[in-house]
């Protein structure tokens, strides 16, 4: 997938082609070959809300060019294909994920400042990438029907709430200050509240235990 608010309003082409219609072609090999389609979403199809959580009911307004271009993928793989699943995640973590990341980005700041600003008020479903591996995995094993899946970590939290846990956790000498969304620039809308949970599945457990093993896991390979 093409990812981020930025890059896909500088490419809207590019991320519609990847995010679009790509998972289109998939859904028509998916039938042609008769295999299993594991196609990944994202929070960033909803447009912001006031309280609460989305689910899988709920009816999909995307602000931006990258939820616009990640919910079309959607609808071509609900439409098309007929063996499949789809999972919305939200602000993916986890030892493997690229440096372009939030959180991993956050962390070679931590490397080099003294203090970190961090937005207190975009609130989303931290979601760890190794129990998303997990669910999937089980999912799939116990052959759930095919279908819409919100997979993330219980609870939600503030871009700040999740740097300020994994400062805590890595037990790092930093200041990390409250910040509003508006103090950054972007150049697409910025989704500011987009908590996800699942109507279909049990809660994972708690962002903030998924964020004790992801420190546990990564504290040896970070030189702070």
């Amino acid at each position: 997938a093409k990812l981020g608010i930025d890059p896909c309003e500088l490419e809207p082409d590019l991320a519609f082609k990847i995010n679009t219609l790509y998972p289109k072609f998939l859904a028509e090999l998916s039938n042609k070959f008769n295999f299993l389609l594991i196609h990944f979403s994202t929070d960033a199809v909803f447009k912001d809300r006031k309280s609460g959580y989305y689910t899988e009911k709920d009816s999909p307004f995307p602000l931006n060019v990258y939820g616009f271009t990640k919910f079309g993928g959607d609808c071509f793989v609900l439409n098309y294909a007929k063996r499949f699943y789809i999972f919305r995640v939200s602000l993916l973590f986890g030892p493997s994920i690229k440096k372009n990341q939030f959180v991993e980005k956050m962390l070679e700041k931590i490397k080099t400042q003294k203090v970190l600003k961090v937005s207190s008020d975009i609130i989303i479903s931290p979601t760890y990438s190794i129990d998303v591996a997990k669910e999937v995995k089980r999912i799939i094993k116990n052959r759930y029907k095919y279908g819409l899946y919100h997979i993330v970590n219980k609870g939600k939290a503030s871009l700040y709430d999740v740097i300020k846990e994994i400062v805590k956790n890595l037990n790092i000498d930093i200041e990390v200050k409250k910040a509003s969304y508006k103090d950054f620039e972007y150049i697409g809308i910025k989704n500011t509240y987009t908590p996800i949970k699942s109507k279909k599945l049990k809660p994972l457990r708690d962002w903030r235990l998924a964020i004790k093993d992801y420190c546990e896991r990564i504290k040896w390979a970070i030189n702070i």
